[in-house]
C-alpha cells in the first residue's frame, strides 16, 4: 500500500473559493482552486484554514480534505459549523480569497492492489472517507470487488455522502441516532452486526475509520477481534497544525505521546491508546 503525505510539506496559499454551500444541517461543502494542494493531497490529510482577514479568531481551523482533482486543481472540504471560526468560514462567498496552509499530516494508506475495504465514519468524520473512496474507486471497479461503508449521523437532516460513496462502488449501511434515516443506531454497531458469524478476515481486508475517540475505540476493538488491519483518523483540536504546541497529543501504545497533527491524524490501530 502507498501512504502519501509529508508531514512538513505544508505551505501557505491564497486560494479562490469556487463554492461554499450548505449541504445538511450546519454542514457545508466548500470547493477551492489550489493546484498546488490538489497535486500533493492524500486522503486523510487536512488543511489549516485562516478564519478571517482580521486579528480574531487568532487560531486557524483544521478541516479534512474531502476530495481533490489534479486535472482542474480543485480541492474540496466538508465541515460543520461549531463556533465562531467555522461560522466565519461558512460566510465565505464564491470568488473570495481563502488563506490555507497544507496539506498537513499523515494520511490513509491507499491500497495499490484489489482489496475488500470497509469505511466507518460518524458525522463530519465521513468527510475524509469520501476522498479515500474516490481513490479506491478505480481499483474496486477494475477488480470487480466491492467495499462497504458504515456511516452514521444524529438525524436525517445531517446526512451527506451516501450517493457519492455508492458511485465509488461501496455498499452503504446508513444509521441515525433517532432512526429518521437508515437504521436506528450507530455505525459501529451496524458493522459488528454485519460481521457476526462470519470469517471476517475473508470478508474485509482493511478497515478505515474517522470519528471521536470513543467511536474509534469501538472500531479498534472490532477490528482486533476480527484480525483486520485498521487505520483510524482522530478528530482533535489543533492550534498550530505542525506539532509545535503539543495541544493535540495522544497517548502512544508504547512510551510517550504522539502528536495528532504531525504524527497523524491517521494512525494504525496499534500505534495509539484510545
Amino acid at each position: 500500500m502507498e501512504r502519501k503525505g509529508d508531514i512538513l510539506a505544508g505551505l501557505l496559499f491564497s486560494t479562490k473559493v469556487i463554492q461554499n454551500v450548505l449541504i445538511a444541517y450546519d454542514i457545508y461543502h466548500m470547493k477551492i482552486c489550489c493546484p498546488e494542494v490538489a497535486e500533493k493531497a492524500a486522503p486523510g490529510q487536512f488543511l489549516h484554514i485562516r478564519c478571517s482577514d482580521g486579528p480574531t479568531p487568532l487560531l486557524r481551523r483544521p478541516i479534512s480534505i474531502a476530495g481533490a482533482n489534479e486535472k482542474d486543481g480543485t480541492v474540496e472540504m466538508v465541515y460543520r459549523v461549531l463556533g465562531e471560526g467555522t461560522r466565519l468560514i461558512s460566510q465565505k462567498k464564491a470568488g473570495e480569497i481563502l488563506d490555507v496552509m497544507g496539506p498537513l499530516g499523515r494520511g490513509f494508506p491507499v491500497p495499490l492492489d484489489a482489496v475488500d475495504p470497509v469505511l466507518i465514519g460518524g458525522g463530519v468524520g465521513v468527510a475524509p472517507l469520501l476522498y479515500l473512496a474516490q481513490k479506491i474507486a478505480g481499483p474496486l471497479s477494475r477488480s470487480g470487488r466491492s467495499g462497504a461503508a458504515f456511516i452514521g449521523f444524529s438525524t436525517a437532516g445531517e446526512v451527506f455522502g451516501v450517493d457519492f460513496l455508492k458511485s465509488c462502488g461501496f455498499t452503504v449501511f446508513l444509521t441515525t441516532d433517532d432512526g429518521t434515516a437508515g437504521q436506528k443506531g450507530v455505525p459501529t454497531e451496524a458493522f459488528e452486526n454485519c460481521i457476526k458469524g462470519h470469517e471476517v478476515q475473508k470478508q474485509f481486508d482493511i478497515v478505515y475509520a474517522c470519528g471521536p475517540k470513543p467511536f474509534l475505540a469501538k472500531v479498534k476493538d472490532a477490528a482486533v477481534r476480527g484480525k483486520i488491519p485498521a487505520y483510524l483518523s482522530l478528530e482533535e483540536r489543533m492550534a498550530c497544525g505542525v506539532g509545535a504546541c503539543l495541544g493535540c497529543a495522544v497517548k502512544s501504545a508504547g512510551e510517550g505521546y504522539k502528536k495528532v497533527c504531525r504524527d497523524g491524524p491517521v494512525f494504525e490501530a496499534g500505534e495509539i491508546q484510545l
